[in-house]
C-alpha cells in the first residue's frame, strides 16, 4: 500500500494546505533556454516554447497541480499491487521498489478514500504523465475516467481503463497502456471532486513512479516474439556468450547482461533523456536503438564508454578484456555521469544488449568473424602492396578478426513491408550515421537482398559481411591496378549464442545467400551500382592465372607450442614456373592491425608444372610468447609474383592461439542467504613468469561485481 501527498497527506509530514509546484526528483531540467530553442527550431512556435524551461512548462500544465480545496472525496492511499503485476509482467526480478510493466498488458490497481465512493456524484479520473513536458496532446499525459458521467474524447494513443470496481471506500481498476505507449517512468495523480462541483482534488503518489516497457508478449507491440523460448532468450536471460577470436579458432567469452540489476534500468532511461529523444519517439523501438547505439560510446557526448585499441591504459582504467560483465560499467557510469575507460567492440555489445534488454527490447550480441570495415562507401575492402611487395597499411580498408555488434528484433513500420525480423545495429564508433557515431539499425533482410538504399546503414553492414576483397598493386608513382579479387574473404561464421544452450549458433545464412553461389554473386553485382566507385568496373579485369597459391595458418595451436605457418604453391600449368616473393609472421590486434613483426621468409623457388611447393615458417615459443597480446592474435602476410606472366597474389591470414581456461569450482548446492567460497584456477603455461594477475568477478544479485587481485 502506498500513500502519496495530497495538501496535508503524505510520507514527507505536514504541509500546507496550498496547491503545490511540481517537484524536481524526477526529471533533469538542465536544458538551457538556447538549447531548447535549437532543438525546436527557429520558427515562431518554437520560439514561444522556449520562452520559459522545462520546469516552467511543468507549472503551466493545471493537470500537474496537487490541489487540495475541494470539499469533497479525497485519496488516503493508492496500492499497485506490485507483486501480482510483476509477476504477470514478467519483471519480478527487477532490483527495484517501483512498479514496472510492459505496455499492451493490463495491470490492476486500487484506491483507497477517505469515505465511502458515492457512484451517482463522485467523480474520478486517474492520471499518468511522462516526460519533462508532458503534453494530452502528445500522448505523454492521460487522463482516465474511473468514475464519470460525461465520457472524455477518445485519443489514438488512449490507455484503456478495462474494468473499475467499488466496494466502499476502495476503488479497483485494470488498466491496459496503448500497446505503442511511451516507454519510461510515468508519474501517478488521482483527481477527485463531484458532479456538482467545479473545484477538485490532485492528489499525485509521491516516490513511486511506474515504468513501462516494451513488451515482447504483446502481438500488437512491434517488439512482439511468439516463440516464448525466443523471449526467454533474448528478453529475460541475464548471462551470455560473446563469441572472439578468429574464424578459424574462436570461443563464447561469458558475459554477465544483468539488465534486471540496478541501475541497468535508470541507466537506459538516462541515457534516453540525455540523446534529447523525445517523448514520443520513446515509443518507437528503432529511435531508441539509434539513441542508445549514439550513446554507449562517448565519441559525439558523454557516453557511456570511450573505447581504446591500443596501449597504454592509464592506470586507474579498466583494460577491455577485464570487464566481466555489463553492470559494473553501468554503475560507474551512472554514479559518475563520466564516460568509463576503456571498451572494445564486444564490451560496447554487451553493454548495448543490457540496456536494451532491460527496455524489453529483444536484443542479442553478434560476432562477425573477418569483418570488413569499408572507409568510402565503395561495398568493397581495399587493400594495397608497393613494388616491393611490401603492403601499404595507410590506404587500407581494414578487416577485423572478428567484430562484435547487436541484433534487435522488431516490426519495421518505417520500411516497406517484408523487412520484419532481426536488425543489426552497432555502438562501436566507426562511422557516422546521420552526423552521430552509430549505426542502424538495418533489416538483415536488406543486407542479404544487397537493399542496401533502404535505412539505416545498410551498405556499411552490407560491406562488413560480404563486401569483395580487392588487392591493389600500386607503382612508384602512385598508378593502381587490380591484382587479385577475393570473393570469399569476409563475413565467415557469423555467430550468436545459442537458445537455451552455451553453444555457438551460426547465423550467416541470415546475412547472405551461400558464398560463392549464383545468387550471391547477383546481389554483390547488384550492390555494385550504389558503390562510390560504380563507374569503375573492376570486375571486368581478367585475373585468371595458372599458379595457385594457398596459406595455411594453426587451427588449433596453445600459446604454450611453437606453430608453423605455410604456404602451398601449386603450378597447375604445363611450364615451369619461377615464384619469386615473401611471408611474414607478425602479432596483431584483433582490428587486423600489425603490432610486431615476428620472422620473414623470402622465396625465390622454380615450381615444375603440374607441381607444388611447400613454404614453412616456423615460430618457437621462445619467439613470441614475451610478446603476445591479450587475444593471443597474429597475422600472416604474404605477397608472391609469377615471374614468366607476371601474375601477382597477396593475401592476409589472421588466426589466433589457445589459451588456458579458468577452472572455476563452486559448492554443488547453494542455499539463499548463506555464505560459500569459490575457487578460480588459473594455470600459467608460458615458459616466463608472469605478473600482476587479477580476475574480475560478477554474477548479478547473487556477486556483485568486484576485483580480486593477485598477492
Amino acid at each position: 500500500m502506498a500513500r502519496g501527498r495530497s495538501g496535508r497527506r503524505g510520507r514527507r509530514g505536514a504541509r500546507n494546505s496550498a496547491p503545490e509546484q511540481p517537484r524536481r526528483r524526477r526529471y533533469n531540467f538542465r536544458a538551457t533556454r538556447s538549447r531548447r530553442c535549437r532543438l525546436m527550431g527557429g520558427d515562431e512556435a518554437g520560439r514561444r516554447r522556449c520562452m520559459f524551461s522545462d520546469e516552467e512548462f511543468r507549472k503551466r500544465i493545471a493537470a500537474l497541480r496537487v490541489q487540495t480545496e475541494a470539499k469533497t472525496i479525497k485519496v488516503s492511499s493508492i496500492d499497485l499491487c506490485k507483486d501480482s503485476n510483476k509477476e504477470n509482467h514478467h519483471t519480478d526480478e527487477y532490483e527495484k521498489d517501483e512498479l514496472v510493466i510492459r505496455r499492451g498488458q493490463a495491470f490492476d490497481m486500487s484506491i483507497t478514500f477517505d469515505r465511502p465512493v458515492n457512484k451517482d456524484s463522485d467523480v474520478i479520473f486517474l492520471q499518468f504523465t511522462t516526460g519533462a513536458r508532458p503534453q494530452e496532446s502528445k500522448g505523454s499525459l492521460l487522463r482516465l475516467p474511473l468514475l464519470s458521467k460525461t465520457k472524455p474524447l477518445r485519443r489514438a494513443r488512449a490507455w484503456n481503463v478495462n474494468k473499475v470496481n467499488v466496494s466502499g471506500s476502495k476503488v479497483t481498476a485494470t488498466i491496459t497502456p496503448f500497446h505503442r505507449a511511451i516507454v519510461g517512468r510515468y508519474s501517478v495523480y488521482v483527481e477527485s471532486k463531484t458532479e456538482s462541483d467545479k473545484k477538485i482534488n490532485r492528489y499525485e503518489l509521491e516516490d513511486e513512479d511506474i515504468f513501462v516497457l516494451f513488451n515482447a508478449w504483446c502481438k500488437d507491440d512491434t517488439v512482439y516474439m511468439a516463440d516464448s523460448s525466443d523471449r526467454d532468450e533474448y528478453v529475460l536471460r541475464d548471462t551470455g556468450r560473446i563469441w572472439v577470436g578468429s574464424a578459424r579458432n574462436n570461443r563464447g567469452r561469458p558475459w554477465n547482461f544483468g539488465q534486471f540489476d540496478d541501475p541497468c534500468l535508470d541507466a537506459a532511461l538516462l541515457l534516453l533523456e540525455n540523446a534529447e529523444l523525445g517523448d514520443t519517439a520513446r515509443g518507437s523501438p528503432v529511435a531508441v536503438i539509434r539513441a542508445i547505439a549514439a550513446m554507449t560510446n562517448s565519441n559525439d557526448d558523454n557516453g557511456v564508454l570511450e573505447g581504446r585499441w591500443s596501449e597504454p591504459y592509464a592506470k586507474g582504467t579498466t583494460v577491455p578484456w577485464a570487464w566481466p560483465g555489463s553492470v559494473a560499467i553501468l554503475d560507474q557510469f551512472y554514479r559518475t555521469r563520466k564516460p568509463v575507460k576503456y571498451g572494445q567492440c564486444w564490451v560496447f555489445s554487451g553493454v548495448v544488449t543490457t540496456l536494451l534488454r532491460s527496455l524489453g527490447i529483444p536484443t542479442r550480441s553478434v560476432t562477425n568473424f573477418e569483418s570488413a570495415h569499408d572507409t568510402d562507401n565503395s561495398m568493397t575492402i581495399d587493400s594495397h602492396w608497393d613494388e616491393d611487395s611490401e603492403p601499404v597499411e595507410w590506404m587500407d580498408d581494414s578487416v577485423w578478426n572478428f567484430h562484435v555488434w547487436n541484433e534487435s528484433y522488431l516490426r519495421r513500420l518505417d520500411l516497406p513491408a517484408g523487412y520484419d525480423g532481426w536488425q543489426a545495429h552497432d555502438s562501436t564508433p566507426q562511422e557516422l550515421s546521420e552526423g552521430v557515431m552509430r549505426c542502424g539499425p538495418a533489416s538483415l533482410k536488406a543486407i542479404k537482398e544487397g537493399h542496401v538504399y533502404l535505412s539505416y546503414d545498410t551498405g556499411f553492414i552490407f560491406s562488413e559481411v560480404n563486401g569483395d576483397k580487392v588487392h591493389w598493386k600500386v607503382d612508384e608513382d602512385g598508378a593502381m591496378d587490380v591484382i587479385r579479387i577475393n570473393s570469399h574473404a569476409v563475413g565467415k561464421f557469423i555467430s550468436t549464442k545459442a537458445k537455451n544452450s552455451p553453444l555457438r549458433e551460426d547465423v550467416t545464412h541470415l546475412y547472405k545467400y551461400k558464398e560463392g553461389s549464383d545468387k550471391e554473386r547477383q546481389v554483390v553485382k547488384f550492390v555494385n551500382q550504389f558503390s562510390s566507385r560504380e563507374d569503375e568496373n573492376i570486375y571486368s579485369k581478367n585475373l585468371d592465372s595458372d599458379v595457385e597459391f594457398t596459406l595455411d595458418v594453426p587451427e588449433t595451436g596453445t600459446v604454450s607450442e611453437d606453430f608453423v605457418v605455410t604456404m602451398v604453391i601449386r603450378n597447375k600449368s604445363s611450364q615451369a614456373r619461377t615464384i619469386r616473393g615473401r611471408m611474414s609472421v607478425l602479432t596483431s590486434y584483433y582490428t587486423g592491425n600489425p603490432a610486431q613483426r615476428l620472422k620473414t621468409e623470402e622465396t625465390d623457388v622454380k615450381i615444375q608444372a603440374k607441381q607444388q611447393e611447400k613454404i614453412k615458417v616456423q615460430i618457437s615459443r621462445q619467439l613470441f610468447q614475451n610478446k603476445l597480446n591479450a587475444e593471443a592474435t597474429f597475422q600472416a602476410c604474404s605477397n608472391y609474383r609469377v615471374m614468366e606472366t607476371k601474375q601477382l597474389w597477396a593475401d592476409t591470414e589472421s588466426f589466433c592461439l589457445l589459451k588456458p581456461p579458468l577452472i572455476i569450482s563452486v559448492p554443488d548446492k547453494i542455499h539463499p542467504k548463506e555464505r560459500y567460497v569459490g575457487k578460480v584456477t588459473f594455470k600459467n603455461p608460458l615458459d616466463i613468469k608472469i605478473t600482476g594477475a587479477s580476475i574480475q568477478v560478477e554474477g548479478g544479485s547473487a556477486v556483485k561485481a568486484q576485483q580480486i587481485d593477485h598477492k
